[in-house]
């Protein structure tokens, strides 16, 4: 330790009043780290909800893509097969 420490240590330990005034200063320093935290945690999670919304609404696309694709491939797939049965028949 820096002998700067070692002689608040040791004057802090036979006054009160400055004790509780460092008490004082170091709680404040305390709550002042905390309300940072807690700020980087909010803005986190603000970034993860921005996040989720934006896979769930990627998903809901991609569905939707999926969907139309799907739908167009079996009206091709059952109208050739229309057709070819109709030519089979009425060749």
């Amino acid at each position: 330790m820096t002998t700067e420490i070692i002689d608040t240590l040791e004057a802090e330990r036979t006054n009160l009043d400055l004790h509780v005034d460092l008490c004082a200063t170091r709680y404040a320093q305390l709550i002042n780290k905390f309300d940072d935290v807690e700020t980087r945690f909010v803005k986190i999670e603000t970034m993860l909800i921005e996040i989720k919304d934006s896979i769930s609404s990627n998903k809901s696309d991609n569905t939707e893509k999926y969907l139309k694709w799907g739908g167009a491939t079996i009206f091709v797939l059952t109208t050739t097969l229309i057709g070819l049965v109709t030519h089979l028949l009425f060749k």
